[in-house]
């Protein structure tokens, strides 16, 4: 019986003593060590995820609001802002707090940025108006139209006015034309394209130039030449001229109303 229970521990000794050699020669493999010590590292970087993501570790305590702003408040961005303030440091959404801010009609574009420990800093660009459209809204200086709450606040602008989807080309060519129209001192208050695709400018002085609908910057540079040579010292006299002749042009007098021909 003793013999019996004696060659049973044998064996047991036999067998623990063959694996702990075959573990000490998989030890000795390098490409097995680097392996394990991978499987290792990979366990432990997951690990600290599951727990730094975690939503009650170091939440958000501030949103920094930066930025120069005319008709923006930094009150009312950071309260558009907090309610999609949600996790931690690590885990906030940072996408889903920039689209609710650059969804206010003043706001053109929006950057996000971590603060180590506690704070979103959200930097915001505001739009710049540059123009009115069709007299119920107003064009960005990128040519985004918007539409604010309140738009007597802004300050005198050219009122834009033409067909739907026109205002890119339309905020172009105001552009182009106040260039060239510099050297007469003339500003546009106001330029109209109809359905006939037929342009009209109206100046701050209260003249109107009629360019009609083809050859317009041929016709631009005409007037140009014609106003600083005959017509600057009678702008207050003039209610409109025509430029849609092919070789002349036409002076509507606000007194006389009678048509000059040249």
């Amino acid at each position: 019986m003793r013999k019996s229970k004696q060659a049973s521990i044998n064996r047991i000794k036999k067998r623990n003593y063959q694996w702990r050699e075959k573990l000490a020669l998989l030890l000795g493999n390098a490409w097995l060590k680097r392996t394990l010590i991978t499987c290792t590292f990979l366990g432990v970087i997951f690990w600290l995820q599951q727990i730094i993501s975690f939503e009650n570790i170091l939440p958000i305590e501030r949103v920094q609001i930066e930025g120069e702003f005319k008709y923006l408040l930094k009150e009312d961005l950071q309260q558009q802002a907090l309610p999609h303030v949600r996790g931690g440091f690590f885990s906030v959404n940072l996408e889903q707090v920039r689209s609710a801010v650059i969804d206010l009609p003043w706001v053109e574009d929006v950057s996000i940025r971590r603060k180590w420990p506690d704070t979103l800093s959200v930097r915001v660009i505001e739009k710049q108006p540059v123009a009115y459209w069709n007299e119920k809204q107003l064009l960005s200086a990128k040519a985004s139209l918007f539409e604010p709450e309140n738009m007597k606040m802004i300050n005198a602008l050219p009122k834009l006015i033409g067909p739907e989807g026109q205002h890119e080309d339309m905020l172009q060519e105001l552009s182009l034309i106040q260039l060239w129209l510099v050297t007469t001192g003339l500003v546009v208050d106001e330029m109209k394209q109809d359905a006939r695709r037929s342009w009209t400018l109206k100046m701050t002085t209260g003249i109107e130039l009629r360019l009609g609908r083809n050859n317009r910057h041929e016709r631009i540079h005409r007037f140009v030449d014609v106003y600083s040579h005959y017509l600057i010292k009678q702008t207050e006299k003039i209610k409109h001229i025509d430029m849609r002749y092919t070789n002349g042009f036409a002076v509507a007098w606000k007194k006389e109303l009678q048509s000059q021909g040249a």
